[in-house]
This record gives structure tokens, C-alpha cells and sequence, in this order.
């Protein structure tokens, strides 16, 4: 076992403790020609989860919320959707859509233990600064102490024409 190995595990176990989580931060959001940026705070407990997206200078605020059996976005006029699953929800609403399930993993640095991982590159502390799964292009390309462990400051996530950034200011277990 090598010393990037041990690292490595401890850097995994450090993050799969750190549930239930909250982050606020900054999303970027670019579609082929179109674009935009927004406030992002999302909490996560496991099955239940709220994404809020606050555009300024009256671009819209959504709110996504979910318990594992339904979904509800609210827009920006205070209009209410609902669906099963959150990426259906953002895609018809939205535009865009991040699979949640898996991207509650990436915002922390880590994969989808669920489902198939390619690609991965660690740094000399263990941990994934790039990753592909599910078809997307994971990329921390900046970590940041916050609550005792290595968390993600600064992420890209892409996938075919959508590209996502996100810079996170603050992390807290809840």
C-alpha cells in the first residue's frame, strides 16, 4: 500500500462522514450560447435535499426540493411543479439539469460509489481532482479546509454542450 493510497482511504472515509452537509456558494451555467450565473445554497441529508438558485438582478430564484419519493421546484413567480425525479423537473423548468443523485457525490470530490467510475486522476494528497462518470467530466480544481476535512472549492462539471461551475464559499455538516 502506498502512502497516495492510505491518503487516499482516509480522504474517502473523511468525506463519506460528512452527512448531512449544506454549501453556499456560486453556479455558473453554460448551454451552447447561452448562459447564466446565480447564489447556490444546497443542503443535503441523503434522501432529502433542497437546491436553492438565486439569479441577481431579477434572473430568477428556484427552489428544488426532494425527500426520495417526490420532487418539487419552485419558480421564481412562486409557481409549483412536481415530478419523481429532480433532473426531469430542472430539464423541463430550468433548461439544464445536473443528475443529483450523483452530483451530491461530486460536490464533495468524491464519485458515485453506485455506479461506474472512469478516468480518475488523484493528487499527492489522495484525493480526485478529475473523474468521469455517467457521461460527465468531473473536475475539482481547488479544495479548501472546511469542517475538519478537504473539501471542494472550486468545481467544473461537463457534459456534452452543458458546462457548470461552481465555487463554493462555505461548507457545514449540519
Amino acid at each position: 500500500v502506498t502512502p497516495q493510497a492510505d491518503l487516499h482511504a482516509a480522504h474517502v472515509a473523511a468525506l463519506n462522514a460528512f452527512n448531512p452537509w449544506r454549501l453556499a456558494g456560486r453556479i455558473a451555467v453554460q448551454r451552447e450560447d447561452k448562459g447564466f450565473s446565480a447564489d447556490l445554497d444546497w443542503r443535503d441529508a441523503g434522501a432529502e435535499f433542497s437546491l436553492r438558485v438565486a439569479a441577481p438582478l431579477n434572473g430568477g430564484t428556484y427552489a428544488l426540493s426532494g425527500n426520495g419519493s417526490a420532487v418539487s421546484l419552485v419558480s421564481s413567480k412562486g409557481d409549483i411543479f412536481s415530478a419523481a425525479d429532480a433532473e426531469t423537473l430542472m430539464q423541463q423548468h430550468l433548461g439544464w439539469a445536473l443528475p443529483l443523485a450523483g452530483a451530491r457525490y461530486w460536490v464533495r470530490g468524491l464519485p458515485d460509489p453506485a455506479r461506474p467510475v472512469s478516468a480518475e486522476q488523484l493528487d499527492a494528497a489522495g484525493r480526485w481532482t478529475d473523474f468521469s462518470q455517467d457521461g460527465w467530466r468531473v473536475s475539482v480544481t481547488e479544495y479548501t479546509h472546511a469542517a475538519g476535512r478537504d473539501l471542494p472549492k472550486r468545481l467544473f462539471l461537463a457534459r456534452d454542450s452543458l458546462q457548470v461551475r461552481m465555487a463554493i464559499k462555505t461548507w457545514e455538516q449540519r
